[in-house]
C-alpha cells in the first residue's frame, strides 16, 4: 500500500508492528545502511502487512543475512525538524547571569 506523508508529501508505506500492534510509517524502499525494520510477507484477510522493529542481535543477524531493512519514516521526515539544528558535538557554554539580589532599604 503506497501513500504519501501528510507532512512532507513523500511516498511512504504502512505496516503494522508485530510488537505493539500499532501502525507504523515506513520509507518506500529499503535502505541497507540505516534500516532497522523488517517487513513480513504475512498478510491477514484484510491485507495488512506486518513488520518487526529489530534491535540488538536480531538487527545484527538481519544485516549479516543481507535482508532488506526499511527505515521508519519518522527518522527521515524533514517536515517537523527544526530548520537549523545544533550539531550534537557542539556544546554551547554561555556565561550564567548573576542572580539579582533585592535589597530593601
Amino acid at each position: 500500500m503506497v501513500a504519501r506523508c501528510r507532512d512532507c508529501r513523500q511516498e511512504i508505506t504502512w505496516a503494522t508492528s508485530t510488537g505493539s500492534g500499532k501502525r507504523i510509517r515506513l520509507d518506500l524502499y529499503p535502505d541497507p545502511g540505516a534500516g532497522r525494520v523488517r517487513k513480513r510477507d504475512v498478510r491477514d484477510e484484510d491485507g495488512v502487512i506486518y513488520a518487526d522493529i529489530l534491535r540488538g542481535d536480531d538487527l545484527h543477524r538481519a544485516i549479516a543475512d543481507q535482508q532488506p531493512l526499511y527505515v521508519l519514516h519518522s527518522d527521515t521526515c524533514h517536515a517537523r525538524r527544526p530548520p537549523n539544528p545544533r550539531p550534537p558535538h557542539i556544546r554551547i557554554d554561555l556565561p550564567r547571569r548573576a542572580k539579582r539580589q533585592w535589597r530593601y532599604r
